[in-house]
């Protein structure tokens, strides 16, 4: 297996995250449990050799303060190959395509469903709560 490979969407990942902003290999860890709900966190074994392999092909560098960021190629890189990855784990995209699956299910098999209710008001509760929230941050 090719080196880096085995890591499939580790550089993709870490390459669009650090397109957003400079993080070191911990922040990138955790930013990357969050984007996935919580399914997948990278352990230091993966994140580490992938930072160093990237830094050696000239995609990103180490800044003083311990964090990377991209170089100019690696900027060029995330740009066109890699930007479309981290707009897919965006939270609100991910909240879209929820929403288009629950309306299919409905359509298609609404039993299914109705165990899924109180989840579905939970969560609808606490959208409620983020809009009230984002509202009062926007001001009049």
């Amino acid at each position: 297996m090719a080196r880096g490979r085995r890591r499939g969407w580790l550089r993709p990942l870490v390459l669009s995250l650090l397109a957003k902003r400079p993080m070191n290999g911990m922040e990138l860890m955790e930013e990357i449990y969050r984007l996935t709900g919580g399914l997948w966190r990278p352990s230091p074994g993966s994140i580490y050799p992938t930072l160093a392999e990237l830094s050696d092909e000239g995609f990103i560098s180490r800044r003083d303060d311990g964090r990377y960021e991209l170089t100019e190629r690696g900027l060029q890189l995330a740009q066109t190959l890699y930007m479309p990855l981290a707009s897919a784990l965006d939270p609100l995209v991910m909240l879209d395509n929820a929403l288009t699956d629950l309306e299919e299910q409905l359509s298609e098999s609404p039993t299914m469903l109705k165990d899924k209710l109180q989840r579905l008001l939970e969560a609808r509760r606490r959208l409620d709560a983020i809009i009230e929230k984002l509202k009062g941050q926007a001001g009049p």
